[in-house]
């Protein structure tokens, strides 16, 4: 069954479910005769949909910490050596605050 969602109106969808009217029917018929289409559903996926399925099923394999930047704060914390950047770490939160319009 093929509905045109484009034309309902906000708090019509529920009403408008499953009642088509028989001159639907009949454009329904026609269009799917005229173009060869069969009574399947069926989905597209652009290029560019395909990338991005892609790159989520890398960023899911991918390893969540990196070990690279992790071992060397490790290492420095293990010998009592890492200092805390005070200022920086403040500038950093005030920037994460003002680029969610907080502050």
């Amino acid at each position: 069954m093929v509905m045109d969602i484009r034309s309902l109106v906000p708090g019509q969808s529920k009403a408008l479910l499953g009642k088509t009217g028989k001159s639907e029917k009949k454009q329904s018929k026609s269009s799917a005769t005229k173009g060869g289409a069969s009574n399947s559903d069926s989905v597209n996926i652009t290029g560019q949909a395909g990338k991005i399925s892609q790159l989520i099923e890398q960023m899911k394999s991918a390893p969540i910490l990196d070990p690279d930047r992790i071992s060397p704060v490790k290492e420095k914390l293990t010998k009592g050596e890492y200092q805390i950047k005070y200022q920086q770490v403040a500038n950093k939160m005030l920037d994460f605050e003002s680029s969610y319009g907080g502050y």
